[in-house]
């Protein structure tokens, strides 16, 4: 009786990891920004799901770390004022929203979709990248124009000097022949 067991378990195991909805994403933002951390459903499908937002690893059942929490309608629970769900919440849009980010909350994020059934829940991972602000304190433009026998570029060449760091950004106005 312990090989059926063992079968079994290892079946159970292996249908589990099947059936499970698991996809990742990597979200990167500067501090002192709000970012947004995309988690949608099929609302039309599967109805109102209930939803936690998570910091970590999302577990086997339940929420976990949970940080802000939605009963399909509107949000009924979470931990601080800077998580928010601001999209159609109804429509299944529950991307959270993170005001005024800081270094520390770099890291992992959960989002758990709980769909009626069994092994039904849509899980989705965002690991969340959070740079040291860019604060510029000068700006420098100047209007660049060349050609050659092909065609004709012209642009506008920004620099930004901030304390020890120089951040060039090139918008191109107009490429023609």
């Amino acid at each position: 009786m312990t090989d059926f067991h063992s079968w079994f378990f290892a079946s159970w195991i292996l249908c589990y990891l099947t059936i499970s909805k698991c996809s990742n994403g990597i979200v990167q933002s500067f501090e002192g920004e709000s970012v947004i951390l995309p988690c949608k459903y099929d609302s039309k499908y599967h109805g109102k799901c209930p939803i936690c937002w998570m910091i970590g690893d999302i577990p086997n059942m339940g929420c976990g770390n949970e940080i802000i929490g939605s009963d399909g309608d509107k949000v009924v629970r979470k931990k601080s004022y800077r998580y928010q769900l601001e999209g159609e919440i109804r429509h299944g849009d529950v991307s959270l929203t993170i005001l005024n980010i800081k270094k520390t909350d770099s890291g992992k994020y959960g989002c758990r979709i709980h769909v009626p059934g069994l092994f039904n829940d849509e899980m989705y991972y965002v690991h969340l990248i959070v740079n040291d602000a860019i604060i510029p304190t000068t700006w420098e433009t100047t209007s660049t124009s060349s050609s050659t026998s092909e065609h004709e570029t012209t642009g506008v060449f920004s620099t930004a000097m901030t304390e020890g760091t120089c951040v060039c950004l090139y918008v191109n106005i107009c490429d023609s022949m």
